[in-house]
């Protein structure tokens, strides 16, 4: 039996035993979506998904991150999540609070720090297991809730997800016959963004990966910023957006419906301006 036809059998066994992860998948059937087009092939989704805000709004600063139990770590997930295992050494788990179809959270078999660098090869592994997928990974500083256990995220391909470059934002695109190449070409950007930013651990980046046909795909989205200055904002001025890799990629997740219905054009071009690091 191959990897995808596992997962599904996962989610049917899972939703039958697990009320919280049913609801949440019967809800994506309720979620609002609107699309914001700017001419031509640049377009974006916006979707009010409310079960997002624990994500959106977590605290990801070192003194919080310590006081909280991991989420991904095995005594302390839910009792009802099972997993699959992968490659010895991560485990392939039901997202409680989903965006996309089948969304998954692939989590490392150890407590380690959210790094891509040496991982990139799992992750294209991955996504030649899931040829219906995209695979995705959020940086420390750029989406992910839980930057202390490395962890990929995956789920069902959308056109909007595999869009690539455009004018909003910077993507650098990785395509290859051959796993290796690709590994070696991702290391060659990530040389070039950590030249970009020497004080960082780990270049701010958010990475997409998926299979086209025989060819592996990475999208590399350069950042430079965690949140936008909107995010912090009061009262009618706020917008409580937080992206990560579908955000940037074109899926704008809204976790109030205030904030779904009021988004503008503008609203997303600057967000994009703030976040993402224009690259030469």
């Amino acid at each position: 039996m191959n990897l995808q036809q596992t997962i599904d059998d996962l989610f049917l066994s899972q939703c039958k035993e697990w009320k919280l992860l049913d609801t949440a998948i019967k809800q994506l059937d309720n979620v609002k979506v609107k699309d914001i087009v700017w001419g031509g092939d640049i377009s974006v989704k916006v979707q009010f998904n409310p079960a997002r805000m624990v994500s959106t709004s977590a605290k990801i600063d070192k003194e919080a991150i310590e006081k909280r139990p991991c989420f991904l770590c095995p005594k302390n997930r839910p009792k009802e999540q099972k997993g699959i295992p992968f490659l010895n050494k991560y485990l392939i788990l039901a997202n409680p609070y989903p965006i996309l179809r089948n969304h998954l959270t692939i989590s490392f078999h150890s407590h380690v720090a959210q790094r891509i660098r040496k991982k990139i090869g799992d992750m294209l592994v991955l996504a030649e297991s899931l040829p219906d997928y995209v695979v995705f990974y959020n940086g420390p500083k750029c989406g992910a809730s839980a930057p202390d256990h490395f962890h990929l995220q995956a789920g069902l391909k959308m056109p909007i997800l595999q869009s690539g470059d455009n004018e909003l934002r910077s993507c650098l695109i990785i395509k290859s016959k051959t796993r290796n190449e690709a590994e070696d070409r991702f290391e060659d950007v990530y040389r070039y963004l950590h030249r970009c930013q020497p004080q960082e651990d780990e270049p701010m980046m958010n990475v997409i990966a998926y299979m086209e046909g025989d060819t592996y795909v990475l999208h590399v989205f350069p950042r430079k910023a965690h949140r936008p200055r909107q995010y912090y904002l009061e009262g009618k001025e706020q917008l409580l957006i937080s992206p990560g890799a579908l955000d940037m990629a074109g899926l704008i997740i809204t976790v109030r419906e205030e904030d779904f219905e009021k988004i503008t054009k503008e609203d997303i071009e600057d967000i994009y301006a703030q976040v993402s690091m224009p690259v030469t």
